[in-house]
């Protein structure tokens, strides 16, 4: 089970990926689409193949990160936002830098108004929606900016010049709305996490009875209906065995409630953790009686786990006020059934209810089993 703090960082890795997903393809096309247009490759080859040999890099990082985080999305969350952020900022860079060669070097004058207007939209776009990671909310744009800005600065003539303080104050502004962006992005996804918590919260006290932490009688009726139908459905056995304390009122009156409560919480404990299989059903029935729904089991399984849980609870040790040691044991009924859809489901509890009481009437302590099959 993740922690609040990783279960955040999973969630976020994976808006991001799935946001930065487009950026895989936009950047290469964008580069074709220039690069021969202006034919690159034969006016400039060594700017063309580098470019496009960095370009290439970047997508096969891309799309390599891409596919092993969708096979495991909870692998190595620190390492894969690493990677991701890494790449992306690398990506940025190259870009900021190509820019700033177009601007620099007069074999490449004609890119240049096509550049000065692609760089500001990809910084802009990129920077407010991959601005989940703080680092590329500021990064991202300060890294496609900058280069650009210093040539402009270099260069040093009026439209430069004006050219490079537009630019600085756009950085400004798109710096001042990823960061609006980046918070309300984090309040969202942790005002979602802490509703989905309460949620389950509030479907876990719904089920769970507050003072064993068994299930409750509410969630044994719901799963019994179930079970009912999907063994009449399969034709498989369905047993039932409900077990009650043997003299439980004599301790609430000599050790009184407050020592019933906790012999009721280790019992509860010991009945629940001889009960292995998730399709089976442990549940407070009310008082000190409790409930086990066994499905596809027969009545010889029933009984094997029903004498293991009257040994486990006939060794309990419970001890008051660190003195006197306290000894309890339990009765258990158990009926076993092939249900039928026909059938009134209720006669299994009412069979394995008489058995529970012919268990305590022939000596308590014991087991007695009816077969309805």
């Amino acid at each position: 089970m993740h922690s609040y703090h990783e279960q955040l960082q999973i969630h976020a890795l994976n808006d991001l990926t799935t946001r930065a997903k487009s950026g895989i393809v936009t950047y290469g096309s964008v580069w074709v689409i220039i690069a021969f247009s202006y034919q690159l490759h034969i006016i400039y080859p060594s700017f063309f193949f580098l470019n496009t040999g960095i370009l290439l890099g970047i997508f096969l990082s891309r799309i390599t990160h891409f596919f092993l985080l969708k096979r495991n999305s909870t692998a190595q969350i620190s390492l894969m936002n690493q990677w991701l952020v890494l790449t992306i900022l690398i990506a940025a860079a190259h870009w900021g830098f190509m820019t700033a060669w177009i601007i620099f070097d007069d074999k490449l004058a004609e890119l240049r108004t096509i550049i000065l207007i692609i760089t500001p939209a990809f910084a802009i776009g990129g920077a407010c929606n991959l601005s989940i990671s703080s680092e590329i909310r500021t990064l991202y744009p300060a890294l496609m900016f900058i280069p650009f800005i210093g040539t402009l600065i270099y260069q040093g003539d009026t439209e430069s010049m004006m050219l490079a303080v537009l630019t600085s104050i756009c950085l400004l502004y798109i710096f001042t709305s990823s960061k609006a962006t980046h918070n309300d992005y984090w309040a969202a996804i942790t005002n979602h996490m802490v509703a989905e918590e309460r949620a389950e919260l509030m479907e876990k006290l719904s089920t769970t009875d507050p003072l064993t932490q068994l299930k409750n009688r509410m969630f044994f009726d719901t799963e019994f209906a179930k079970e009912w139908k999907r063994c009449s459905r399969l034709k498989c056995p369905l047993s039932l065995i409900m077990i009650d304390l043997d003299f439980f009122k004599g301790i609430n009156d000599n050790y009184g409630h407050v020592f019933g409560d906790e012999c009721l919480r280790r019992v509860s404990a010991t009945i629940g953790s001889k009960v292995a299989r998730p399709t089976d059903c442990v549940a407070r029935y009310g008082g000190e009686e409790f409930v086990v729904l066994l499905p596809n089991t027969d009545k010889k399984a029933a009984a094997m786990l029903a004498q293991r849980m009257i040994k486990a609870v006939a060794e309990l040790e419970l001890h008051y006020n660190d003195k006197d040691v306290v000894h309890i044991t339990c009765s258990i009924g158990g009926a076993t059934i092939t249900p039928d859809f026909k059938a009134d489901q209720g006669s299994l509890i009412k069979t394995a209810d008489s058995a529970l009481y012919h268990a305590k009437d022939t000596g308590r302590n014991r087991y007695y089993s009816e077969d309805l099959s």
